[in-house]
């Protein structure tokens, strides 16, 4: 084979993986908002225990290799009707809940809380059977529908404040727990026809979003609080509630704690602007605008090559803290894997072609170990990038399974995704990560070329000395 064709055909498969990764690793379109996979309320069709929300949906405009441009959106979903978005107990009472053990002469609710102390399910031996609602499952009670005469029903009486319920099965407290946002019925005749005026009476608002009466006394709306289990009291607010220190965005309300704690609450980021005052918070994060749209830029650094301390505090809110800190830690191992591995293709490519140099200056002699060299960079670089996008493509993958994992997610996040699936598919794969696929497979291609090259050289040297013995001049 001609010593030309051999430097043509190794030096094109070579630059042109070069190209592509370098313009690959310079560009931040690894991924792109697929922006029609963002839910439009005009497309909604609501079903049955469904009813339209709006929340704040983190929406990526660019990510690179170093970078991302990230933008929130708020937008209106789809979730559950019954869905409870007050605040939940927090992790350690939870786990004292969950732990909880019960004397012998205590009987303790399946699934919920004492309606009086909402802190333990355990609950007398008395309160069992008496005709009145003590846990707020109800389990004090269906447990002894076997045990009731039904002529019994019509005809028992309440004790002295109580009245009977309109299924006639159980007792409450008219004046007192008539729409006080608990429900002491069987039945749930108590919070049946609840009005803002019967609200008002108990010391309550209102929620018109299911019609009930917020638990909390004294609830205010636009206070930062969610006492509604719809989150109406805290929706649509013009303004915010003087008498509490409140976050103002999108229409919401929400509590001073969110101001500077590194997680974006407000789709103009005014919840973790302007924080240098807040020494104990970080302030990396800095507000861009890509694509006419503001976003805020997060930097990876390479060069740190273990993930920063996470601060338990900031995941209060998820049921299992130790595993989200253990997933971030592995994307963020995942994140240096994808940089080093591309960043490591480039760098063999780069030896790859100055390989081919020395080739020029074999020209006279022609010796494999060039090509040797030329395969073995052509190997390693291949590897390399092949390596750093399947880590990409996992994490990608990763992160959509992620979304509905009770571990890693918020409650709230999930139940979002599952009622609005398009929102799984909310990015594709962008013009970096073809361009480091085209690089992947030219590389490949330089490798077999290699490979069929240095099998040829030998041969083509013996060729060439035959045709020298044949034409030697005779003495």
């Amino acid at each position: 084979m001609n010593h030309c064709v051999r430097l043509l055909l190794l030096f094109t498969p070579s630059l042109i993986a070069l190209g592509l990764l370098g313009i690959a690793f310079a560009t931040n379109w690894w991924t792109i908002a697929l922006k029609r996979n963002i839910p439009n309320e005009n497309s909604f069709n609501i079903s049955s225990g469904e009813r339209i929300h709006t929340t704040l949906i983190r929406v990526p405009l660019s990510r690179g290799l170093l970078t991302e441009c990230i933008s929130y959106r708020n937008v209106k979903v789809l979730v559950s009707d019954t869905y409870d978005f007050r605040a939940n107990l927090s992790s350690e009472d939870n786990l004292k809940l969950a732990n909880e053990n019960c004397t012998n002469d205590q009987f303790m609710c399946k699934t919920g809380v004492a309606i009086a102390r909402p802190l333990t399910r355990c609950i007398n031996n008395r309160q069992k059977c008496n005709r009145i609602v003590d846990c707020e499952d109800k389990s004090d009670e269906l447990v002894c529908d076997g045990n009731i005469d039904r002529n019994d029903q019509e005809f028992f009486q309440c004790p002295t404040g109580y009245t009977k319920c309109q299924d006639r099965k159980s007792c409450y407290r008219y004046n007192e727990q008539t729409c006080d946002g608990v429900s002491n019925c069987i039945d749930d005749s108590d919070e049946m026809n609840c009005n803002t005026e019967k609200c008002l009476q108990n010391k309550r608002i209102y929620c018109p979003g299911n019609g009930k009466c917020a638990r909390r006394e004294n609830a205010k709306r636009c206070d930062g609080i969610v006492d509604c289990a719809d989150y109406s009291d805290e929706d649509n607010c013009v303004e915010c509630n003087r008498e509490s220190s409140t976050i103002s965005c999108d229409m919401k309300c929400l509590p001073a704690k969110y101001r500077c704690d590194d997680i974006v609450h407000c789709s103009n980021f005014s919840d973790e602007m302007n924080c240098a005052d807040y020494t104990t918070k970080s302030n990396r994060q800095k507000k861009l605008t890509y694509d006419g749209q503001p976003c805020i830029e997060q930097h990876f650094n390479p060069f740190r090559f273990f993930p920063s301390v996470i601060d338990k505090a900031l995941l209060e809110s998820y049921s299992h803290p130790d595993q989200r800190i253990e997933y971030l830690n592995s994307i963020f191992y995942l994140n240096l894997i994808v940089f080093y591995g591309i960043a490591g293709g480039l760098i063999f490519l780069l030896l790859a072609v100055v390989s081919l140099f020395f080739f020029g200056y074999c020209r006279r002699h022609c010796i494999v170990v060039p090509f040797y060299f030329y395969g073995v960079w052509m190997l390693l670089a291949w590897l390399c990038i092949l390596v750093g996008l399947i880590s990409f493509v996992f994490i990608w993958l990763w992160q959509k399974q992620t979304v509905l994992d009770e571990e890693k997610s918020l409650t709230t996040d999930i139940m979002i995704h599952e009622r609005n699936p398009t929102l799984r598919h909310i990015e594709f794969f962008g013009l970096s990560f073809w361009l480091a696929c085209g690089a992947a497979l030219s590389t490949f291609i330089g490798l077999l070329l290699s490979y069929c090259i240095c099998c040829t050289v030998g041969s083509s040297r013996a060729d060439d000395k035959e045709y020298e013995i044949m034409h030697m001049h005779s003495y």
